[in-house]
């Protein structure tokens, strides 16, 4: 695993590594320009030393302490909240300059971990009823504080992110494929009631559908995020000469790569596509390497989340998807997001130090590598 934990780190370091240069080229004509480029080195490396102490630490320590760090997560977003919260660009999402749904990202995946492993053998034999309330409706309880607080927010994004994160797990655990037709119709209702009772919600839909007709408002954004996607071709304008940068909303944050694309080029826009991509295959080999379900799961659910949050990202900025304000995992600045992603890193990397050197026995119930075989998922005592 030596070999896959030092191409993860060398992916994640050169996403970090752009993310700051691009950062600087996107600032550079910001009254700020100094204060948030340090206080995103900063978050930067309280994010690495919190990877290197997370990857040093046995992650198993994390899985058994889940319901106290998820509790703490509830706390934290329960007091967004309160007075002492930040109201910021219509969301109340910040207390004390930090955002607790990132961190809330951690003890939602181990939670998940944890009851996969103890409960796997009941998400997968059995009746019907026993099946679906330990594989769907008893685990699907640990997402719905977590949906009440952001809804709240609102922070909608986030939501839809933490709804497909806990399918995936809950999949990797044993959850029967048929079921996933539930949450699947509750997101689309809640998409619906969302679309219904919020005015923000239907101009973004229709921003997103007809961008050309919003061009100083709500459609400003998919706008000038591809006229620099188109300006940059191949190989770009060149660092710091963009100039359709300078008039896209949240350069620096949600809409990064724009910037990536005009100054650097296809190029470098597609490097940024195969590095999540790679992110994505090294926690598989993780997960399928990992030396107990528990870190099995972990790995698999780090993976899907880092890499379905930068797909929903990059979806949002080339105008696929309607607006969800996420930024890119470990390029956006952001420094509750480049510290809670680099705490993920930690953990897989923990993962990975504490696997067994020889390849895991295939699996009876076939050859993916996330699938768990019944004597695996029986609980322990």
């Amino acid at each position: 695993m030596r070999s896959t934990s030092i191409l993860l780190l060398l992916t994640v370091s050169l996403l970090l590594a752009l993310s700051f240069t691009m950062l600087a080229s996107a600032l550079m004509m910001e009254s700020r320009f100094l204060n948030l480029v340090t206080t995103q080195a900063v978050a930067i490396v309280v994010g690495a030393a919190i990877m290197c102490w997370l990857w040093r630490k046995d992650y198993r320590i994390w899985i058994k302490l889940h319901w106290w760090i998820y509790a703490v997560a509830i706390v934290t977003l329960a007091m967004v909240l309160s007075p002492a919260g930040t109201y910021r660009n219509g969301a109340q999402r910040w207390i004390f300059g930090m955002q607790p749904a990132e961190f809330a990202k951690i003890p939602l995946l181990l939670t998940l971990a944890a009851w996969g492993a103890r409960f796997g053998s009941r998400m997968r034999f059995g009746g019907t009823v026993s099946t679906l309330v330990w594989g769907l409706f008893l685990p699907g309880l640990v997402i719905v504080p977590f949906l009440g607080l952001l809804y709240k927010q609102p922070d909608r994004g986030t939501m839809i992110l933490f709804g497909m994160v806990t399918v995936v797990v809950l999949l990797l655990s044993g959850m029967r494929k048929l079921y996933a037709i539930i949450p699947t119709l509750l997101g689309a209702g809640l998409a619906f009631h969302f679309y219904n009772s919020s005015k923000m919600v239907r101009d973004r839909m229709d921003a997103f559908l007809h961008p050309e007709l919003f061009p100083q408002t709500t459609g400003s954004q998919a706008l000038k995020s591809l006229a620099a996607l188109r300006e940059g071709g191949l190989e770009g304008v060149g660092l710091g000469s963009g100039v359709i940068k300078l008039t896209i909303p949240e350069q620096h944050t949600d809409f990064i790569l724009p910037v990536i694309g005009e100054e650097l080029g296809l190029f470098f826009t597609l490097g940024v596509l195969i590095a999540f991509v790679v992110i994505l295959l090294c926690s598989a080999r993780i997960a399928s390497r990992a030396a107990d379900v528990e870190g099995r799961l972990l790995a698999g659910g780090i993976g899907f989340l880092i890499a379905c949050q930068a797909m929903i990202n990059i979806a949002v900025v080339t105008n696929s998807i309607i607006n969800k304000g996420m930024p890119l995992p470990f390029v956006s600045r952001g420094g509750s997001s480049a510290v809670s992603m680099l705490a993920l890193v930690g953990l897989l990397l923990s993962i990975a130090r504490r696997a067994p050197e020889t390849s895991q026995a295939p699996h009876p119930s076939g050859s993916n590598p996330f699938e768990i075989s019944e004597l695996e998922s029986l609980p322990t005592q």
